[in-house]
């Protein structure tokens, strides 16, 4: 099916009006719809537009499954970032349970609720970059209920009688330490 540009540029406008019209609201996401026509990409007129409240904010990445708005994009940069980051001689975002530290970190910031693990599956596999050093696994954030790091970031103490070891205690508050700063750095 060939669709033209107008036509795809007013299919859009429908489907934005269609949607404040319902009252739907993305706490003021931004998104740019990407779409191909002829073998070449375009953005349409809606590019650089808040959808609900018309600012003009950054350009949001899309794919055919997804688009991200612009804070979305941000953290999945920031997450790569943190995946670069070194502790003594090996990279510092090591371990499958390190993604406990970047769910406490975006529930502190409000990115995600505390104790939606289905919401933040959902949210980190949507920004999760391509190159991870762990994969992330649900089951590797659920059981954060199971630890102290259950609690908001600034609440972390170490205990033996809870944290277990010091050295992987430390690790997790490193990760999420440097996470935080990397999201504070770019203004999340």
């Amino acid at each position: 099916m060939n669709i033209n540009d107008e036509e795809t540029l007013g299919l859009i406008n429908r489907l934005l009006e269609a949607m404040h019209q319902a009252g739907w609201n993305q706490n003021g996401g931004n998104f740019t719809f990407v779409y191909v026509a002829q073998g070449a990409q375009h953005v349409g007129n809606i590019q650089n537009q808040n959808i609900i409240h018309g600012k003009h904010q950054e350009v949001s990445t899309c794919n055919e499954v997804t688009c991200l708005s612009a804070d979305e994009e941000r953290i999945r940069q920031c997450i790569s970032l943190l995946m670069e980051e070194h502790f003594e001689d090996d990279l510092l975002f090591s371990q499958q349970n390190h993604w406990q530290a970047v769910y406490r970190i975006l529930v502190d910031k409000g990115y995600c609720k505390d104790s939606d693990f289905i919401g933040f599956d959902s949210f980190i596999l949507q920004v999760m970059p391509k190159r991870v050093n762990r994969p992330y696994k649900r089951d590797s954030v659920r059981n954060i209920s199971k630890t102290d790091f259950n609690k908001p970031f600034d609440r972390w103490r170490y205990d033996p009688t809870t944290s277990g070891s010091r050295i992987p205690y430390d690790r997790m508050v490193e990760v999420a330490k440097r996470f935080k700063e990397i999201l504070d750095e770019n203004g999340l």
